[in-house]
């Protein structure tokens, strides 16, 4: 007897937007659908932070595995035969899962998501655009451009966001302290090390503020520094995502100088909840969520003075806060409900029959060094490499 047809999603073992847009989609989708399985990928050599909220999966597996340490074939093989047998979906989110097609066939139509619009995942796309059926991207511009890079797979580039629940509580009109708000990463991508020197400029102004900056990463340290009064920010470290959820009725405005992004989880979040974004003026999804001037400000890249003078801007008329929120929460409510894209996401897998791709006959797999071989023991290869002093996670980001 042939298996029914299921979707089997595999992604990073990590907190951030990928697991939770997928647990998302996976808690909004039809009770009389496939089956859903979730294959965890989670390389003990990395410090990210786990995901551990529930997923409403029919199946949920975990492949954990030691890179560059390990012998890739190993842990490709490792992964293989974590994905249930029979037809279907295959939802690849990261580099690892497409490794793995490139060697073995799971006799599924794959799918990959483009989850932000950086060079690593159009990189991906098109190095292995042979074995995809079919590419989800988050964005307007992200589609364009991957439209650009792969012209013949124009029709196979679809064109879908990931939306978000509706806030449980809305913000709060605060009194005094206008109150900020970051979330993400620590690092330079993300604009950390720039929030001092907004605070500085808001100083200068007279603006009273109080931060909340919420994440980790490698520019921790830096964007620590420089702080005018250091006591006006408060430092929560990584916090799950039920626990960022609860923060944002608490601010007014989430500011997020990054200099790359895609279609970014906190700005959403924080705007259905009314939280006023400032956020990095950016060619991909950020003008497909803010208007500017009326449910947010998008000042340019990396430009300290310009962040500063939008916030200032709110601080000092409070009425066009307020109205600037209730824009923001009510252009999230209308057109990034997590019930209607989850139904997307449906319909797009209920055509896995007739987007089915074959797989080539010959597939390079672009992983590896001369010890990635298919008939190196993996014991012998973690022993040499050890020996060689390997330590850090292979496509590292």
């Amino acid at each position: 007897m042939n298996a029914p047809a299921s979707v089997v999603w595999v992604l990073p073992d990590k907190l951030g937007g990928v697991a939770v847009n997928v647990a998302d989609v996976l808690a909004h989708r039809a009770s009389r659908g496939p089956a859903h399985h979730v294959v965890l990928t989670d390389n003990r050599l990395s410090h990210d932070v786990r995901f551990d909220d529930r997923m409403r999966v029919d199946g949920l597996h975990r492949v954990q595995y030691t890179l560059p340490s390990e012998n890739l074939h190993a842990v490709l093989r490792r992964l293989a035969r974590a994905v249930p047998p029979g037809p279907g979906v295959l939802v690849a989110n990261d580099w690892l899962e497409l490794a793995m097609l490139s060697i073995h066939d799971p006799g599924r139509m794959v799918i990959f998501i483009l989850h932000g619009d950086y060079d690593y995942y159009y990189d991906l796309a098109v190095a292995h655009e042979p074995l995809i059926s079919a590419f989800v991207v988050l964005t307007r511009f992200g589609h364009e451009h991957l439209s650009q890079l792969l012209p013949h797979r124009r029709e196979t580039i679809f064109h879908q966001p990931f939306g978000v629940p509706r806030a449980a509580r809305l913000r709060s009109e605060g009194l005094g302290h206008l109150r900020l708000l970051f979330v993400g990463r620590l690092d330079r991508a993300k604009g950390a090390h720039l929030l001092s020197g907004i605070d500085a400029q808001l100083h200068r102004s007279g603006i009273a503020a109080r931060w909340t900056v919420v994440g980790d990463g490698p520019c921790a340290a830096e964007a620590r520094t420089g702080w005018v009064e250091p006591t006006s920010a408060l430092w929560l470290g990584a916090r799950s995502n039920l626990e960022v959820l609860s923060l944002y009725a608490h601010h007014d405005v989430l500011v997020l100088p990054s200099r790359a992004e895609g279609l970014p989880r906190a700005v959403l979040e924080g705007m259905s909840a009314g939280v006023v974004p400032v956020v990095s003026d950016l060619p991909c999804g950020i003008r497909d969520i803010v208007e500017p001037g009326r449910s947010g400000f998008l000042p340019r890249p990396g430009d300290v003075a310009e962040f500063a003078e939008a916030i200032a801007a709110l601080a000092s008329d409070r009425r066009r806060l307020e109205a600037m929120s209730q824009a923001a929460h009510q252009a999230v409510h209308e057109r990034f409900d997590v019930r209607h894209h989850a139904a997307h996401f449906e319909a797009l897998f209920a055509r896995w029959a007739s987007l089915f791709r074959p797989r080539p006959e010959h597939v390079a797999l672009r992983y590896g060094s001369r010890l990635d071989q298919p008939w190196l023991p993996n014991a012998l290869v973690k022993t040499l490499r050890a020996v060689r002093g390997v330590r850090q996670p292979a496509q590292a980001r």
